[in-house]
């Protein structure tokens, strides 16, 4: 049977193609980390910040008012995950560290998303300004899904990733992401959109023009990994050693598959 990937599948594959085996062939359990939790928590908040009641926001403290709805989500969320981040093991210094780091964040989100705004016309500046969240799509001509995290459909289309990374760049990575993403938004829309947009929520925002030649380049990727995954056998995934396998705080789920031999037990068995 033919899988549906995804941008983080097809990335997997990339950086090892063991790892790729491993987590989706054989769907050995993967470990949670802190940078996949606080995500959640992040995305979440960004993206229930615009189910609030504008009208009730009053004009003449409206900047104050944001800020505590978005730090009182923050807080929320964050008590909702928190048997998640208890089960990781950290420091309470660490956790203190990611709490701040993610309420910063978040409110450098609101300062830009504040400047965007029409102080004398709120109700409606908020609302031309909200985009449509979380929406799912999924090609089965080309076998692939993403969830995009922000759409706006105004003068221009803008497809928005938030990322809570410490890096300022779009790397391969990333542009095989995005170049999904205009995909999925192309082929159920009739239309491509102007550009894609990655959120670097602690620096700010990067836009890539969308251009027939990412489409292409995002359909290749889609044709590719469905020729390259179709065995079941272990051996017909390379190994790929390097940075990712081990670094100075954590090592790659599989590791010890990898370099220690450890008994492989698929999902089921």
């Amino acid at each position: 049977m033919t899988r549906i990937e995804s941008p983080s599948s097809i990335n997997t594959y990339h950086q090892c193609p063991r790892k790729y085996y491993y987590r989706y062939i054989a769907q050995l359990p993967t470990k949670k980390n802190i940078h996949q939790v606080r995500g959640n928590i992040v995305h979440s908040v960004l993206e229930e910040f615009f189910d609030i009641n504008v009208e009730a926001i009053q004009k003449e403290s409206y900047e104050l008012q944001f800020k505590t709805i978005i730090l009182d989500l923050l807080k929320q969320k964050w008590l909702e995950k928190k048997k998640d981040i208890f089960d990781l093991g950290l420091r309470s210094e660490e956790i203190g560290y990611y709490f701040t780091e993610s309420q910063n964040m978040l409110l450098q989100w609101l300062d830009d998303f504040m400047d965007k705004l029409d102080e004398d016309n709120l109700v409606e500046s908020f609302n031309e300004l909200k985009p449509i969240r979380e929406e799912e799509f999924v090609s089965e001509k080309h076998q692939v899904r993403g969830f995009i995290d922000a759409i706006h459909e105004g003068e221009e289309i803008n497809l928005v990733d938030y990322k809570t990374s410490s890096r300022f760049e779009i790397n391969n990575e990333i542009r095989l992401q995005l170049g999904i993403y205009a995909l999925l938004y192309s082929e159920k829309n009739g239309k491509k959109p102007d550009k894609v947009t990655v959120n670097f929520l602690k620096f700010g925002e990067k836009e890539i023009e969308v251009t027939d030649e990412l489409i292409e380049e995002a359909k290749e990727k889609c044709k590719n990994i469905q020729q390259v995954t179709r065995s079941k056998k272990a051996d017909d995934y390379p190994m790929k050693e390097g940075p990712l396998c081990k670094w100075r705080t954590g090592q790659c789920d599989f590791y010890e598959h990898c370099f220690e031999k450890k008994d492989l037990k698929e999902k089921g068995t």
